[in-house]
């Protein structure tokens, strides 16, 4: 019976656009799949839990994603999460993502937790963990196999745990992260998600950026984000932004897999951020669908805490 799940997969979600047959080929080895970001740099705390804390008083971030638009089925992302200080160094948030492609639906709820040592009197250094739960849906009953069976609609629930560690000063920051440590067991059929266990390829984030004055009112700010999952190609992206009198933000970014994207950022009073990004893939299938996103992203700095960094600006 998992064998003919898997070809109804295929043949009623896949088959309709070359994408989703690279997509739920990684699926079949059972990682948890994290979704792509375009403005990660503003949605850090969903990867890096060691993050949590790191800006400001209060952080906040909602975003939304519609990616290869024009495909039936395609992806679909919205996130929210927010953090904030604690005393003695103590960072805590929370995280909601919820992610749709094809018949499959799952919402992630997470609680992220950091510690922040002061490491010189202009960098930090802190560590985090991620814990939580996600809901699922299949709805499996919405198509038909290739023998026209009809399967019934499947749910459950499996937990998450992750960890991160993350420095930085207000001029460049390195950060390594494993978010999600445990199996994702959404396409078996049976109840062994029940028994949750650690994944066999879970997905390794390396991020790093670092910031340069061009001239008194242009800052360039290049970055990347490092990507592994076993089985999986590696994914490298490399972006290169710039800021124009704290008020602006344009860039460009690369990824390996033939995939270039363009942003433009608003900011407002140096703490509020409204961002826009598009994604083109060249050789998607011969086609040329993009990719949409959309980040708001507030800051609210109280200045009470020494631990971390004091920081006016709206740079990482």
């Amino acid at each position: 019976m998992k064998k003919q799940l898997q070809i109804f997969l295929i043949n009623r979600v896949l088959i309709p656009c070359f994408w989703l047959f690279v997509f739920f080929s990684c699926v079949q080895f059972y990682g948890q799949q994290v979704p792509h970001y375009t403005q990660y740099l503003y949605n850090m705390q969903i990867i890096n839990p060691a993050y949590v804390g790191t800006r400001a008083e209060l952080s906040m971030s909602l975003l939304s994603r519609e990616q290869w638009v024009g495909i039936e089925g395609a992806p679909t992302t919205r996130t929210f999460s927010i953090n904030g200080r604690l005393r003695r160094g103590l960072g805590i948030g929370t995280t909601f993502v919820n992610d749709n492609i094809g018949l499959s639906e799952t919402n992630n709820v997470n609680i992220d937790v950091s510690y922040t040592l002061i490491t010189s009197q202009y960098s930090r250094l802190s560590f985090g963990l991620k814990g939580g739960m996600t809901f699922f849906t299949n709805n499996l009953a919405a198509g038909l196999t290739p023998d026209n069976d009809i399967y019934e609609t499947t749910s459950g629930n499996f937990p998450n745990v992750g960890f991160g560690a993350f420095f930085y000063n207000q001029k460049m920051y390195v950060g390594l992260s494993i978010p999600y440590l445990l199996e994702t067991p959404q396409f078996y059929i049976n109840d062994s998600f029940n028994q949750p266990k650690l994944s066999e390829n879970p997905s390794v984030f390396l991020t790093a950026g670092t910031l340069f004055d061009l001239t008194q009112d242009i800052k360039l700010k290049p970055s990347t984000m490092i990507r592994y999952t076993a089985n999986v190609p590696l994914s490298i992206d490399v972006n290169f932004n710039l800021f124009y009198k704290n008020l602006f933000e344009a860039g460009l970014s690369y990824r390996n897999q033939s995939s270039v994207s363009a942003l433009f950022a608003v900011i407002l009073n140096k703490k509020f951020r409204v961002g826009y990004a598009y994604d083109h893939k060249f050789d998607f299938a011969g086609g040329n669908f993009g990719t949409h996103e959309i980040i708001l992203h507030l800051d609210i700095n109280l200045k009470r805490n020494s631990h971390w960094l004091l920081s006016n600006e709206c740079y990482f």
